[in-house]
């Protein structure tokens, strides 16, 4: 059975090789915010595995990757996928060798106990230093901005040997604030800006979508209609190059009948709704095979 752990804040660490300075992508950010967005029915909180570098002296460390484990409580014990975290571990090997487990993140309210647990769990698969914990405020209960994430480093200051099988276990963390900060170069700033700005109004279904296309291909038919009327009633000169493209556009168009139309339009939707059904239906069985055969360790 596992012993009560006791979670202990305390100031900054100082001391030399401890991690004083923490650096995180933007994408790691993305990735906490969309695994939260995405958290199953009657889940409050979300964890994952944070991954990156450490300078040589142990005093910064760069967070440049992360995604989400499932788990789950019960009875005050806290149960992580462990075969998800193997894989998704070895996964991300294969695409980047040099960023090993570097610490944890956490979304939502996690309980002193839970979060104790976890770090537990974490520190045996953080290697060259004491595992990370970067906590994003998804309740915004923060006074400030900056507050929302913060990062903290967690480490050990009581282990006790279990009489039954011998394993150390730790039965105290304490934890220390470090300096967070979210690397922003000029390219990813970029990047945001353009994830930010709404281009276009995205509709509520397909049919919406479809909806705003056709009227804004309708608006785009009228608009060369009245340039073509202006120009053939010489209210206004003609342009060379715009009748080569209007040209040129309408000669791409095949020539079909309302019926014809009408049957390649209908295809078209049923292939649609045939993928649509498809994917659900995939998804289903995914969620079903994770439930019946992913097996959940206790940490």
């Amino acid at each position: 059975s596992h012993l009560a752990s006791l979670v202990t804040m305390g100031p900054p660490l100082a001391s030399p090789g401890t991690t004083s300075v923490v650096r995180i992508e933007p994408s790691v950010v993305l990735t906490m915010c969309d695994s939260y967005v995405r958290r199953g029915e009657g889940v409050s909180r979300v964890i994952g595995a944070a991954l990156g570098t450490r300078s040589a002296d142990g005093a910064r460390c760069d967070i440049k990757s992360a995604y989400a484990i499932p788990c789950h409580e019960r009875d005050g014990e806290m149960f992580v996928d462990i075969e998800f975290h193997r894989t998704m571990l070895g996964l991300h090997a294969r695409v980047n060798e040099s960023e090993r487990v570097v610490g944890w993140f956490s979304c939502g309210t996690l309980e002193p106990a839970a979060r104790a647990l976890a770090h537990e769990f974490f520190a045996k698969e953080t290697a060259g230093g004491a595992p990370v914990h970067v906590m994003l405020d998804t309740e915004f209960t923060s006074a400030r901005a900056g507050d929302l994430l913060r990062a903290e480093v967690g480490e050990t200051v009581l282990a006790v040997t279990d009489r039954e099988s011998g394993e150390s276990q730790s039965a105290g963390v304490r934890f220390c604030e470090a300096s967070c900060e979210v690397d922003l170069t000029s390219a990813t700033k970029i990047g945001i800006e353009a994830l930010t700005q709404t281009a276009s109004v995205k509709g509520e279904d397909d049919v919406d979508g479809l909806r705003a296309t056709i009227g804004k291909l309708a608006g785009l038919l009228a608009q060369a209609q009245e340039y073509v009327d202006a120009v053939a009633s010489g209210a206004s000169r003609g342009d060379a190059a715009v009748g080569r493209a209007l040209s040129s556009a309408l000669s791409s168009v095949p020539e079909l009948t309302k019926a014809q139309f009408d049957k390649v339009f209908g295809d078209s939707i049923e292939d649609v709704q045939m993928v649509q059904y498809l994917t659900n239906l995939t998804k289903m069985q995914l969620t079903l095979a994770e439930k019946l055969h992913t097996t959940s360790l206790l940490v």
